[in-house]
């Protein structure tokens, strides 16, 4: 995912989200998708960001009246990449790329590490068992609260692995989550290994989103400490309704 960060102008601190197959519409008026009403030169559209997996991350001036530039330069279509500005009126952009999973997105992929394509991230050891980090979220909003959808997870889990001793959630706070749990089970994994999960589900904007990290417990020390880190910068960032 590409985060479009507002590094100078009227809404400064603001970041605009473009995944595969968005455009984001920028400029002063009301009914754009990214508006900056404080930005007098500025054109009401003024210019679009979209990203598509064919032709990457492009910038399209929409006929503004004091141009878009991009490092300096006055463009009317152009490709633009991870850490160019570019700037539209008074407002100055930075490009950022991270790696995402749905509407999860974390820095980076940590060394010793592979992505496994739109569900998270994995060390694979030959003949060990394969330690993950998934990440997952609902697609439509709770109509219950969080604690019962973290109950109602667990009845399904019981299915397939119905030994398992899970902790009670607990709640917690985490960054921008309206709410927020940690919890964990323990059971046994193929060839008598016992497995252990540590497991973060939030809510925001009534999206549920869930973290589970699965590891054996000799591993269990440096992989808590990998499962720490990535989700200390780690941010759920699902789509607002009507977007």
């Amino acid at each position: 995912m590409y985060l479009i960060s507002v590094i100078d102008g009227p809404r400064k601190g603001g970041q605009i989200q473009v995944r595969d197959g968005w455009s984001v519409t920028i400029g002063r008026q009301a009914n754009t998708q990214f508006a900056v009403p404080g930005d007098y030169t500025m054109s009401g559209t003024h210019c679009t960001i979209a990203h598509n997996a064919d032709r990457g991350l492009t910038l399209t001036d929409e006929g503004s009246s004091n141009g878009t530039f991009v490092d300096g330069e006055r463009i009317h279509a152009a490709r633009v990449r991870t850490g160019q500005r570019f700037h539209a009126g008074a407002s100055e952009f930075l490009i950022q790329f991270f790696p995402s999973f749905g509407s999860w997105i974390i820095p980076a992929i940590p060394p010793g590490w592979t992505e496994i394509p739109g569900r998270g991230i994995q060390v694979v050891q030959t003949g060990r068992f394969p330690t993950n980090i998934v990440f997952a979220e609902e697609k439509h909003p709770l109509e219950i609260p969080l604690s019962e959808f973290i109950r109602r997870q667990r009845l399904i889990a019981r299915e397939s692995i119905p030994h398992a001793i899970f902790a009670p959630p607990m709640p917690v706070r985490a960054v921008e989550a309206d709410e927020a749990y940690v919890a964990g089970a323990e059971f046994e994994a193929a060839g008598g290994a016992k497995a252990r999960q540590r497991e973060l589900y939030v809510c925001r904007l009534g999206i549920a989103g869930s973290v589970s990290m699965t590891t054996i417990d000799p591993e269990s020390p440096h992989v808590d400490r990998m499962f720490d880190a990535v989700m200390a910068k780690a941010r759920f960032l699902p789509r607002p309704l009507g977007c």
